[in-house]
């Protein structure tokens, strides 16, 4: 059977011929996956080459290599192979590798020239994960090194055309075979997602003879629906599976084997089986149009596991999965309107992500992130954040270089905080602690598979059984790196290791919570038995209305400054005493931003000891502390606004840029201010407005006036509100005749007229004055007339002369 893809692959051959960069955009179902790579092998050009092929997921690495092999009736390890983490089939004789993400990274790092590849292919290359992202960033550099290499980008739902721009590659378009969908789109109630799509495909399993696929946010929701399921389905001839990225290859392939003869299934999973994964028999697709994205808050050092709504292009892509094998149904649990109002495209974990990984990568290839070529450029926070956490780990120096430590924990393959504890764990290990490299094999292998759930205390966790998966997924980890499991845990050194994972998250008591050592705050639950630990590690968080530890191991002071006494730092601080209203000088011992001892001195304070201590009191308030007055505030959204809209040249005015740069702006007058009353002295106007030099104040009075001069003469104030609109409020005789809304910043910015009465009380909000006259003006003149029979109020305010007079003035 020829699948679509086979329609281009002529032109394939001849575009890999000419150019080293090729873009294929083919739906679910073309072939792109399992035609296309086959056929490229069969080519007398391609007959003594090497292809790696990229997959995001392992399941889909190692089921399409299996369905490659047996299409060549062989098995997987002669010419199709696969390397997945912990387990690989290749040979001498293969010629197709298929390889997830973290092993071509590995590959590349270990091989710069990738020698002998020909091709490196990156399947599904929509879902923008944040390795794709870096293996292609990488792969770009490898060119540069081995000019023979070519890649090949493909998509199923991707801006294709922006994509052949950046990376200056011609693209090919290959049709579907996909049968007809119907869309049916289902309104959501007031039940839990779950419940919805588990009603529903209770429903339809009933009416529809095929097998159902059910998309779920993530694993909470999935057991739930699932528990469902099995106490209300009725069918004997359906089976209920959920397929998940935390179940084993063994579980996850029973979801997506075939049903035997006369049986059909019904599976719920996430976006898992959006892309590469196909499921036989599947005729109806619920989609409930949500995902759990993990969205990183550099702020706080933590990653927040969010429930979003998916974009169209994901939308698209789970109804496609009914149309593989026949005409199928998609249920959304949406409205056509509000499925029109979701974005095109799904947004790249690039910009939302931890960077360590990302960060420890570039620096392993030998430059900085920012060096390297990227399809949307990280986050400067997120990069600012990532190189704190590697330094901390002692994978990075001060200057961002890779240190010994560091091209260890790359070459492990595994997370870099993960990495960091199993290499500590050795250490300790080498030093006669017994049972340390095992303890760091156990909690490794607990935190790649909990879920987050309630408050867990290791110490308490490691000291019962572990659950049998768990520990055998451990000794697999320990055979490959070489490390005897043994009966007992040195539980004395569970804090010791885990905070060498999370050195950021360790927490001293502060208040009623607790403080992270990257400055964030925490807290435990309420009925937590660990409320009076002075320090804890915490290597998980919820987030609820707040941030909550769930995962944690009490400490003490004097084992947290043994374990990390080669990293205390010993500071001269001064701060503000809010008991005492002054500021005092201290000794502080401290470990990122915890204080773990301070001891008062009396000597007498400096002028700069005072600008210090004013620094410190108002980064920990925030800038708030100072007196903003309205024309303060209006110059800060003045210029906010301006470089929103790139005109002009202006220093940045945000809180987090002012207090960057407070010590050149600020600083110089408060080194005599030794009273928080006394901070109201400041003419913070001034101050703002003195860091513009000539140009740029006439610059902003050009182009973010503070007035808008009126046909009348009348110089009328203009208020920048906080969200970037700007606000004209003008009595509405001033602007008779004005037919066209005023603008600034070059017609960049149309004001809101605030339109008022004579007695200056509002009667309109219009971004629209043509056609405000033409409309709503008659009804307002109507009550107004009467109510100022004194002031002009013509029949065609758009013909009319503005005035600030009366009927009476105007005719003297």
């Amino acid at each position: 059977m020829t699948l679509p893809v086979a329609d281009i692959c002529p032109a394939l051959l001849d575009h890999l011929e000419r150019h080293n960069k090729v873009l294929l955009s083919a739906p679910p179902g073309a072939g792109k996956s399992t035609y296309l790579p086959l056929f490229l092998l069969q080519q007398p050009h391609w007959h003594d080459k090497t292809i790696l092929m990229l997959e995001p997921r392992r399941l889909a690495a190692k089921s399409i290599a299996s369905y490659l092999a047996a299409r060549l009736n062989e098995t997987p390890g002669q010419t199709v192979g696969y390397q997945i983490r912990h387990e690989q089939k290749v040979s001498g004789q293969t010629r197709l590798l298929i390889v997830t993400e973290g092993v071509l990274l590995r590959k590349i790092q270990s091989d710069p020239e990738l020698s002998g590849i020909d091709l490196v292919i990156f399947d599904e290359f929509h879902e923008r994960s944040l390795q794709a992202d870096l293996a292609l960033a990488l792969c770009l550099e490898v060119q540069q090194l081995n000019e023979q290499l070519k890649l090949l980008i493909m998509s199923a739902t991707l801006d294709l055309n922006a994509l052949s721009q950046q990376l200056q590659a011609p693209v090919l378009q290959s049709e579907g075979r996909s049968y007809p969908v119907d869309i049916r789109y289902q309104p959501p109630s007031n039940d839990a997602v779950w419940l919805q799509c588990a009603k529903l495909a209770l429903r339809e399993s009933q009416a529809q003879q095929g097998s159902l696929l059910v998309f779920l946010p993530g694993q909470r929701e999935i057991e739930q629906a699932l528990q469902f399921l099995l106490e209300h389905n009725q069918d004997p001839q359906l089976d209920c599976y959920a397929l998940l990225g935390a179940l084993t290859l063994e579980q996850q392939q029973q979801a997506i084997a075939p049903s035997p003869a006369g049986r059909r299934k019904l599976v719920l999973c996430t976006n898992i089986a959006e892309t590469s994964l196909t499921i036989e028999g599947i005729q109806l697709v619920i989609d409930s149009g949500q995902a759990r994205e993990a969205v990183f808050h550099p702020r706080h050092g933590l990653t927040r596991l969010e429930t979003v709504a998916i974009s169209q292009a994901s939308a698209t892509q789970r109804a496609g999965r009914a149309g593989r094998l026949g005409p199928g149904i998609c249920y959304r649990l949406d409205s056509p309107e509000q499925w029109q109002r979701r974005p095109a495209f799904s947004k790249a974990a690039i910009l939302q992500s931890e960077l360590t990984g990302l960060v420890l990568e570039s620096a392993a290839w030998g430059c900085a992130a920012e060096q390297l070529f990227w399809l949307d450029n990280p986050p400067a926070a997120h990069l600012a954040q990532a190189r704190w956490v590697l330094e901390q780990l002692g994978a990075l120096d001060a200057k961002g270089q890779i240190t010994r430590l560091g091209q260890q924990l790359v070459q492990s393959g595994a997370d870099p905080r993960l990495a960091a504890m199993l290499h500590y764990g050795r250490e300790l290990e080498q030093q006669g602690e017994q049972g340390a490299a095992w303890l760091a094999v156990v909690l490794t292998t607990f935190l790649e598979q909990r879920r987050p759930s309630g408050e867990d205390n290791l110490d308490q966790l490691l000291s019962r059984p572990l659950p049998s998966a768990l520990l055998q997924q451990a000794k697999l980890l320990a055979r490959q790196l070489n490390i005897s499991s043994t009966f007992q845990f040195p539980l004395h050194l569970t804090a010791s290791l885990l905070s060498r994972a999370f050195p950021d998250r360790i927490a001293q008591k502060r208040g009623k919570g607790y403080q992270l050592a990257n400055g964030a705050g925490v807290q435990l639950f309420a009925d937590s038995g660990l409320q009076g630990a002075e320090f804890l590690v915490v290597a998980d968080v919820l987030f609820r209305d707040q941030a909550i530890a769930s995962l944690v191991v009490p400490w003490t002071l004097p084992e947290l400054k043994q374990s990390w006494q080669s990293h205390l730092q010993q500071q001269h601080h001064v701060g503000f005493d809010e008991k005492a209203g002054r500021f005092i000088a201290q000794q502080q011992l401290c470990l990122g931003k915890l204080v773990l001892e301070r001891k008062t001195l009396t000597q007498a304070l400096t002028e700069q000891d005072v600008q210090q201590g004013w620094l410190s009191y108002l980064t920990e308030h925030s800038l708030q502390a100072l007196p903003w007055s309205e024309p303060a505030r209006q110059l800060q959204n003045r210029l906010t606004l301006a470089q929103q809209l790139g005109v002009g040249q202006f220093p940045a005015m945000d809180e987090v840029s002012l207090l960057q740069s407070a010590a050149d702006w600020l600083l110089p007058y408060l080194g005599r201010i030794t009273k928080v009353a006394d901070l109201a002295r400041l003419d913070l106007y001034t101050l703002l407005w003195q860091r513009l030099d000539y140009r740029q104040q006439q610059e902003l009075h050009q182009y973010c006036p503070d007035s808008w001069r009126s046909a009348t003469g009348s110089m009328i104030p203009l208020y920048y509100q906080d969200d970037g609109a700007v606000v004209l409020s003008i009595r509405i005789q001033e602007m008779f005749g004005q037919l066209e809304t005023p603008t600034i910043a070059l017609g960049k910015k149309p004001l809101r007229i605030e339109l008022l009465s004579p007695a200056r009380r509002p009667l309109q909000l219009t971004q629209d004055l043509a056609s405000f006259w033409r409309n709503s003006y008659q009804d307002v003149k109507k009550e107004m007339k009467g109510r100022y029979p004194k002031h002009y109020w013509p029949d065609d305010p758009a013909q009319a002369m503005p005035t600030n007079k009366t009927k009476k003035a105007m005719q003297q």
